[in-house]
């Protein structure tokens, strides 16, 4: 069974898995961090967003507070960026992977969730 539909069919009877976090993308509500040839994605409010194929998990921060460590530790500040609460499922996987690279979970920004699908809310605040 092709793994959309079978996430799809997992959703829609078991809700218990869904979790609450917040995504960072850009101010046109792309990935942060990959560029769109490159597995980035191109999100869109009260839409469930799946990886691209051949793509790891998404990532996603657990707390605000984490995405604020994050800035400041990349000295940048989050004025081009937006941050979205949102649903999503996590994943079992321990890394992110495109066609160029893999990342672990271990060397993520603090905070980093994995998630199978990530569903974007509504914008906060820092």
């Amino acid at each position: 069974m092709n793994n959309r539909i079978f996430n799809f069919l997992k959703d829609f009877f078991n809700n218990e898995d869904i979790k609450t976090g917040y995504k960072v993308v850009r101010l046109n509500m792309n990935s942060f961090s990959k560029p769109f040839l490159f597995g980035g994605i191109k999100y869109k409010l009260n839409k469930k967003v799946f990886p691209k194929e051949g793509c790891g998990p998404l990532c996603i921060f657990d707390n605000l507070e984490n995405i604020k460590e994050f800035f400041l530790s990349y000295n940048s500040t989050p004025i081009n960026y937006r941050v979205i609460k949102c649903n999503y499922e996590e994943s079992e996987e321990k890394k992110v992977w495109n066609d160029f690279e893999e990342i672990f979970l271990q060397v993520l920004p603090s905070g980093t969730k994995l998630a199978n699908w990530v569903e974007l809310i509504e914008e906060v605040k820092l």
